[in-house]
Order: C-alpha cells, then structure tokens, then sequence
C-alpha cells in the first residue's frame, strides 16, 4: 500500500514512531535498529502495511533491507510481526542473514520467543531467499539523541522487545542498569550480553 513514508518524526519511542505529514500523524512500529538510526529530524522509512480481519498497522524500517527481511520471515510458518521485530531488534540485517546462512539456530534461539526447533523451522523455510538478498553495507549514519535514562524505562523497553524483568536479571545487574546514560546504550549493551 505505502511505498514509504516521509515526514518530520513528532514521536520517537523505542516500539514505533510517529511521522507526520501535513498535520497528520502515520504510527509506525519499528525495530530497535531502525530506532537507533532515527533522529526528531525529517526522516524516511520504508514501509510494510500488515492487514488481518481485526488488524491494521504499519511497519516503518530504515532500510528496504530490512523490510524485505521482516516480509520475509512473516511469511514463514509460526513467524508473526512480534517475533519478526525482535529478531530485527537483536540482530542487523547483514548478522541475521549471516546467522540464516550459517544455520546457526543457537544464536537465533537467544530471540525471545523463539526456541531451539523453532529457530531451525524458520532457517529452514527463509535460507533459500535470504542467501539470495544482496545486503547493502552498513552504517552508523546518526548519533542517537541523549534521553534522560530511568531503570523502569529500559525494563519497558525490554519488555517491548519480548524480555521480562527475570529474564534481565540473568544478564544484567541492578548497579549494572543504574550506571547507563540512554536507554540505547543499555539496550544496545544488553543484548550483547544476551548473544554471548
């Protein structure tokens, strides 16, 4: 339906944001790779138009890249938009494809929601059409603007992503959490913790 969407950023939160156009606002639901890329300033993302008989949302991704991988792996069997975003949020698109390729389904359970058989289910439904995606080289493009951190904001940033307040606690510790300055910075630091 939408190619893409282009308009100045009014809302920036770490599940979607808000795109406004003329006076009127597109929610998008994006990845936390595509937020960390995305600044308050006049910012394109590509989109995805995900329609159910109850549900209608957009899925904004900074990269074609990208959302030719969520489109991908929603159409795989037990895949919906939830668990494509996470995978999205852990991984780049060049470490997913890299990880698919290499049938590394260890790497891939440490999504939430997604366990051992179901990592090597989807490896095997999306291998063939991920090794045939040329990903483009990425970059860092933007600094991600400083927010005020608060501990309950990265466990419901977390939470969003699929983690639980227990599943952070074997990972990350409460000084640990304290001593961040954003939440991507957290978020980015852990899952590094968790992938290892």
């Amino acid at each position: 339906m939408y190619e893409y969407i282009e308009g100045k950023v009014t809302i920036k939160k770490v599940d979607y944001v808000a795109i406004d156009i003329n006076g009127a606002a597109y929610k998008l639901y994006i990845s936390l790779k595509t937020y960390e890329k995305i600044s308050k300033d006049i910012e394109r993302l590509y989109v995805y138009t995900y329609v159910r008989e109850d549900i209608f949302k957009l899925y904004g991704f900074y990269s074609e890249d990208e959302r030719i991988l969520f489109e991908i792996m929603i159409n795989a069997n037990g895949v919906g938009p939830k668990i494509a975003v996470a995978i999205l949020s852990t991984y780049s698109v060049s470490e997913l494809k890299e990880i698919i390729i290499n049938e590394n389904e260890k790497m891939l359970s440490k999504v939430p929601g997604i366990g051992i058989k179901k990592a090597q289910k989807l490896i095997l439904d999306i291998k063939d059409k991920i090794s045939k995606l040329s990903v483009e080289k990425e970059e860092n493009t933007k600094s991600v603007s400083a927010i005020s951190l608060i501990e309950t904001d990265i466990i419901l940033a977390m939470e969003s992503l699929g983690y639980g307040a227990k599943d952070l606690e074997k990972f990350i510790s409460k000084e640990e959490m304290k001593s961040y300055k954003t939440i991507e910075e957290a978020i980015k630091d852990i899952l590094k913790k968790i992938r290892k």
